[in-house]
């Protein structure tokens, strides 16, 4: 194994079995700029391109941030992944192009064990960014709106945030930003200023809605 990297202990969401996979050690990992949208650029290996686990067992394809897998979801995944999946398919040294494919499945696993709507959509972020790395602009707009369409499904059914998965506001500014990628200049609008005008909104996540909105609204005078 590179030196940069070090094996994690995992334990499998579905089979429950431990496996490992290769993580980058911390001390080399070198964030540079952060775009508005979170996708981060680093001096050298990007992290991201470490994050889907592949279990040595049952060859799910899962994410950290995965719940263990409920008695009702087994056989969605049972028979719509875990019968399926070539193994082989999943092996391959962490290149974009072949970390898209693994993100790819994570989507669907999330989707068939029954994972929260905004670990779908986190992933979908990933696969925007992934896409971003290899200069693929039609499938990053792809994912793009079928992110946006996960949060927006997440905002209409939002509870709270240990249920939901992520805080209110960070969830209206994701729409918003999504939107504006996107060019939907009046959702855009709409959400930046619920963000500006609303007193549950953190002081952090205002400044940056009001930074984001400004651009926005520059680019499109």
């Amino acid at each position: 194994m590179a030196e940069h990297l070090f094996s994690k202990k995992v334990k499998c969401p579905y089979c429950l079995k431990e496996s490992v996979t290769p993580r980058i050690l911390s001390r080399h990992i070198r964030p540079q700029e952060v775009a508005k949208d979170g996708y981060t650029t680093y001096d050298g290996e990007n992290p991201y391109l470490y994050e889907p686990v592949i279990c040595n067992h049952c060859h799910l394809v899962f994410h950290d941030s995965f719940d263990k897998v409920r008695k009702h979801n087994r056989e969605a995944l049972e028979t719509n992944y875990l019968s399926r999946v070539n193994p082989e398919t999943l092996q391959g040294d962490r290149t974009p192009e072949h970390v898209i494919q693994l993100y790819k499945f994570a989507v669907l696993t999330a989707q068939l064990s029954g994972q929260k709507p905004s670990v779908i959509a986190m992933l979908g972020m990933r696969l925007v960014w992934m896409n971003r790395l290899i200069d693929n602009e039609m499938a990053e707009k792809e994912w793009m709106q079928r992110t946006l369409d996960k949060y927006n499904e997440v905002q209409e059914a939002y509870t709270d945030q240990v249920r939901t998965g992520l805080p209110y506001d960070q969830l209206m500014l994701r729409i918003a930003d999504l939107s504006a990628a996107l060019g939907l200049y009046e959702d855009a609008r709409r959400w930046y200023g619920i963000l500006l005008g609303s007193k549950e909104v953190s002081e952090r996540i205002r400044t940056q809605a009001r930074s984001h909105w400004e651009d926005f609204r520059i680019e499109h005078a």
